[in-house]
């Protein structure tokens, strides 16, 4: 079965039903991502919020003449600099907390939805003729259906990723400007290293390792691969409710998919014998249900 990206140039006419199935998952796979760029710049938005009030805390230093003679520190204005550097970090911890619950919610819905999509889109029995009230309406049930306390802990779980990502860099922050006090350096060399973020791709790579680059790459590599899995596991939870028992490996098809999934792609596994989606960090695959192996007579297999 062609990948991905092999059923971009063509149009619906004329597919077999194979590219079919395919040209369906790629409209969920597209959907998937644009929702993951938008949550990802949005955690990035408030990575940017947090840089700017630190680069503003350090025009404070310059005009608290923090660094005035050396080692001649202020050290009881020092410490009310570090204390606002805290308090910077965790808005921003709780500004991603919030958009992290939602991430990991809609996700997982989403992952319903697209399942349900893609067998409305192909005419299965039972969904060719499904609304797209009536879609959301049926994901909204099977998500009833979930373990509230698993997907809490799926939550949790990110949130501590996000904290340990938090701590570090108001740790590291703190350390580079009492680092620069102490040795003499200039604002603008304190905010060299402390950095800031980057969206451009090429500037981004040719950019030297700062505090804020540190942060910015955990925190979209933890948002992109997470959002990945939960929106497998809505997916996969769909599939389990109504009895599909084999799935067919995706991947991306271009460039950038990588040896360990690359040789997956097109091939059929039990479900509960398929390897765990993300393969790896930033895992771009997906799984969908083989066709033959759904029905039986127009009823769902149990």
């Amino acid at each position: 079965m062609p990948a991905v990206s092999e059923i971009r140039k063509s149009g619906d006419a004329g597919l077999t039903q194979a590219e079919q199935i395919q040209r369906a998952v790629l409209r969920s796979l597209h959907s998937r991502d644009l929702y993951i760029e938008r949550q990802v710049n949005s955690m990035l938005k408030v990575l940017r919020t947090a840089e700017m009030h630190v680069k503003a805390k350090l025009v404070d230093i310059g005009d608290t003449q923090l660094l005035k003679n050396g080692l001649e520190i202020r050290q009881e204005q020092l410490r009310g600099i570090q204390k606002g550097i805290d308090e910077i970090i965790r808005d921003m911890k709780r500004d991603q907390t919030v958009i992290m619950k939602t991430t990991i919610k809609d996700s997982f819905l989403n992952g319903i939805t697209s399942s349900i999509g893609e067998f409305s889109e192909l005419k299965f029995p039972h969904y060719e003729n499904l609304s797209h009230i009536d879609r959301v309406k049926l994901a909204g049930q099977v998500m009833s259906l979930i373990d509230q306390s698993a997907l809490d802990f799926l939550v949790k779980f990110n949130l501590q990723l996000l904290g340990n990502v938090t701590r570090e860099l108001a740790d590291h922050i703190k350390q580079q400007i009492s680092v620069g006090i102490v040795t003499g350096d200039s604002i603008a060399k304190i905010g060299e290293k402390i950095g800031g973020v980057i969206t451009d791709p090429d500037e981004f790579r040719l950019a030297g390792k700062t505090v804020f680059k540190t942060a910015q790459t955990r925190v979209e590599v933890i948002t992109r691969t997470e959002t990945l899995r939960v929106y497998g596991h809505g997916r996969n939870k769909f599939y389990n409710q109504i009895g599909v028992r084999r799935i067919v490996w995706v991947t991306a098809g271009d460039e950038r998919t990588c040896p360990e999934c690359g040789p997956l792609g097109g091939k059929e596994f039990f479900i509960n014998k398929a390897p765990p989606l993300p393969r790896h960090v930033m895992c771009r695959c997906l799984v969908y249900a083989a066709r033959a192996r759904v029905c039986r007579s127009g009823q769902p297999v149990h």
